[in-house]
């Protein structure tokens, strides 16, 4: 949503309060700048405005919130539902692209310009520092978010939206990579990248396209699988106890490299380094493949008979390893909250999150969307286990998660990570040189 969208929102719910626009016109204005139709009568009632008088009644806040792209409908579903309860504040939910780069783009272009065209933002567990370092976010304080309470939520995504002492934004779930396997071919699971080579090739393409969907495409999301098998494999991009040693260039390395260069246009179709989460899945659920890694989300997706063909037919399980390694380590991930510290109305934005943050709205997550919620409790209901039954199996996985780097310098780790990793699985480079000229890189990105 644009400044000017905004500033057109901002000023019919000024008038339609005051009685000085017809109900028809509040409609016609807000589904001009861009709202649904739906979105629009929500709003108008939030305003009071749903008789066929002139003017409104209420005292509504506007606010809005940029989520990354819900395939679910989990989280229109939980703003509706919030909106319905007539305290005051009106959330206009707009989803946002499903690739994290474009959103960040849109987030920091905005933020730059100390825009307030967005309230609330959906953050990437890795941009919680940034945001805060650049004064980007509106720190949430232990008034608004008491100690006794945060205490019942998971402490790794706190921690992960925590910098210099400060919260920059609340966790409404958390991830960690998941490897699905379809168990009306593959009963019991592998444990190491090699077990699940040699399955694949079994079942491929006798019984299924492909043996292994994954996210290879030059975006964030190579950077998660990449350290996934790195992990694996006993490697590591930076050194955990100092972040300016750079230990990429490593034999473990050069082993997951070659392991993941390998699956391209044999277990994996040659397009996977093309492919993002939602390829992935969608491939996956038309029963083209035996194993997919991919994020909790897709569990519950894959379980919707109207659009999945293998309701019933697949499960997770961690991680593998390779090498010396002796276990797999999933991949940290996550979804924040935060609010736009250029906005206008945080109270009314945190009265949102808040919301968000409640038992009801995080077992909604979980049995909707398949998410893992932040709050502990859920980890232990009976409902959402009825529903996600892997639920069970988090905790332990959740443990051996591992973050990506963990650096200061982040989006430029980043972008020298899905360069250098992509060049290879496109045999643009080989393993070796990749892996040198991905050191070399990161020698100068920390070394600032």
């Amino acid at each position: 949503m644009s400044h000017e969208q905004r500033e057109v929102i901002d000023e019919i719910i000024g008038k339609i309060r005051s009685g000085r626009m017809t109900r028809r016109t509040f409609l016609e204005r807000a589904v001009a700048v861009g709202l649904s139709s739906t979105a629009a009568v929500s709003l108008l009632e939030a305003c009071g405005g749903t008789s066929n008088s002139t003017g409104g009644n209420g005292q509504t806040t506007s606010v809005i919130w940029l989520n990354g792209h819900d395939a679910s409908g989990t989280y229109k579903a939980l703003t509706d539902t919030f909106n319905k309860q007539n305290n005051g504040v009106h959330v206009t939910y707009t989803d946002g692209p499903s690739d994290t780069g474009q959103l960040l783009t849109i987030f920091t272009t905005m933020l730059r310009a100390r825009s307030s065209s967005y309230d609330i933002m959906s953050m990437d567990i890795i941009w919680p520092p940034e945001f805060g370092a650049n004064g980007w976010t509106a720190p949430i304080s232990t008034t608004q978010w008491p100690t006794s309470e945060r205490a019942n939520y998971l402490p790794g995504p706190i921690q992960g939206c925590t910098y210099n002492g400060q919260l920059w934004a609340a966790p409404l779930f958390t991830d960690a990579g998941l490897l699905y396997y379809r168990t009306d071919l593959v009963p019991t699971p592998p444990t190491t990248w090699a077990d699940m080579v040699t399955m694949s090739k079994a079942v491929e393409p006798s019984k299924v396209k492909y043996g292994y969907l994954w996210q290879g495409a030059q975006y964030e999301g190579l950077v998660c699988d990449f350290v996934e098998v790195l992990y694996g494999y006993g490697g590591n991009v930076l050194d955990p106890n100092n972040p300016k040693n750079v230990t990429v260039n490593s034999a473990e390395a050069q082993q997951a490299l070659t392991e993941m260069v390998s699956w391209v246009g044999t277990i994996s179709p040659a397009a996977v380094t093309t492919f993002k989460e939602e390829d992935a899945r969608n491939s996956w659920q038309n029963g083209d493949s035996a194993f997919m890694r991919n994020w909790p989300y897709a569990y519950s997706l894959g379980q919707d008979p109207a659009s999945s063909k293998i309701v019933g037919k697949y499960d997770v399980h961690p991680l593998l390893y390779g090498g010396s390694g002796t276990a797999g380590h999933s991949n940290i991930g996550g979804w924040q909250l935060g609010i736009n510290a250029y906005s206008k109305v945080p109270d009314a934005a945190w009265t949102f999150i808040h919301y968000m943050l409640s038992s009801a709205s995080q077992k909604f997550i979980a049995m909707n969307a398949s998410e893992l919620a932040t709050l502990e409790s859920v980890y232990s209901d009976a409902d959402v286990l009825a529903k996600v039954p892997f639920f069970a199996k988090m905790p332990n996985i959740l443990k051996t998660a591992l973050p990506r780097p963990v650096s200061p310098f982040y989006p430029d780790v980043s972008n020298a990570i899905q360069l250098r990793v992509h060049s290879a699985l496109t045999k643009q480079s080989t393993v070796s040189a990749a892996l040198s000229a991905l050191a070399s890189d990161l020698q100068a990105i920390v070394s600032k």
